[in-house]
């Protein structure tokens, strides 16, 4: 199985959301954003999978050493690893942002039982955001200083998928809600309570909303082969917050999606958007803070604007 087929795979098997818009890309680009994904999602299973908390940090200190060999040009020991370091030669990838995607892993391994906003948003920009600053390179992106958009907008998708997963995680012994918006709610062996997940989800998704538009308001600085694809996954994560904020506690009973008639629908708008044109107006204050707080992560994280 060729590098290509096995990516491609790999983001049909994880997430539909994602492989719908990655569809959206012409081939070239599509087929790198899908090693991306794979490596990516390489990572998150390493540490998942893993039969305890020292075998996932054996897994990531591999990882971790595969990444210092990329980024001295030499060829890392992983298959996964291998289509990372294809990746990054060909588009010159941003390793720092590779590696701050190795540092929110950890976190996984020790997950705070005191969690605040600040940590929240920390990890969102290691585990996602990073992931959208390392896509530029393959979207376009020519003019540095729309990475905090992107960096903004990967953290708004992980903020709707942890309130979507917040039962899972749970099951995980993990829990991404600061404390201080559910009631003191930790993962201790007790059954989740209805209100405090209420409240967390509901908390969540409202700091997501300044996440997505920031992200939205760089989408045009990506050239034209990739804009619909990124505001089309763009707007479908959005929308699964917008379904979950029906009915905040539904996320204990089920996995929240949008159906395939509402994702094409989206795609139909995007694509609307991306032939009339963007709307420039002022950003409100929640999307120049959430740009603000991407900027600093960036700059925390060594990745140069």
């Amino acid at each position: 199985m060729s590098a290509a087929t096995a990516a491609g795979d790999s983001i049909r098997r994880h997430s539909r959301s994602f492989s719908f818009a990655s569809r959206l890309l012409p081939a070239k680009k599509r087929v790198a954003v899908e090693q991306l994904y794979a490596w990516c999602r390489w990572c998150d299973d390493g540490v998942d999978a893993a039969s305890s908390p020292e075998a996932a940090g054996a897994f990531l200190d591999h990882a971790t050493s595969d990444l210092r060999l990329i980024a001295v040009g030499s060829q890392p020991i992983a298959t996964e690893s291998r289509w990372l370091a294809e990746i990054v030669r060909q588009h010159r990838l941003p390793i720092e942002a590779a590696d701050a995607l190795l540092q929110g892993m950890r976190f996984d391994l020790t997950p705070a039982t005191d969690l605040s906003e600040d940590d929240l948003l920390r990890y969102c920009f290691q585990v996602a955001g990073a992931v959208g600053v390392l896509m530029c390179p393959i979207l376009g992106l020519e003019d540095r200083r729309f990475l905090p958009h992107a960096a903004a907008l990967g953290m708004g998708m992980q903020l709707t998928n942890i309130a979507r997963d917040v039962a899972e995680d749970w099951g995980r012994s993990r829990c991404y809600l600061p404390v201080a918006w559910t009631g003191g709610l930790r993962p201790d062996g007790r059954p989740l309570e209805e209100h405090g997940v209420g409240r967390g989800v509901e908390n969540i998704l409202h700091l997501a909303d300044g996440y997505y538009a920031a992200g939205e308001a760089g989408i045009e600085a990506l050239d034209r082969g990739s804009r619909v694809a990124v505001r089309t996954a763009s707007r479908v994560y959005h929308a699964i917050g917008t379904e979950i904020m029906k009915c905040p506690v539904r996320v204990l009973k089920e996995r929240v999606r949008v159906s395939s008639e509402k994702k094409l629908m989206l795609f139909a708008r995007s694509l609307l958007t991306t032939v009339v044109g963007h709307s420039h107006a002022k950003l409100p204050s929640a999307a120049e803070q959430a740009l603000a707080t991407a900027a600093h992560f960036l700059k925390d994280h060594g990745v140069s604007r």
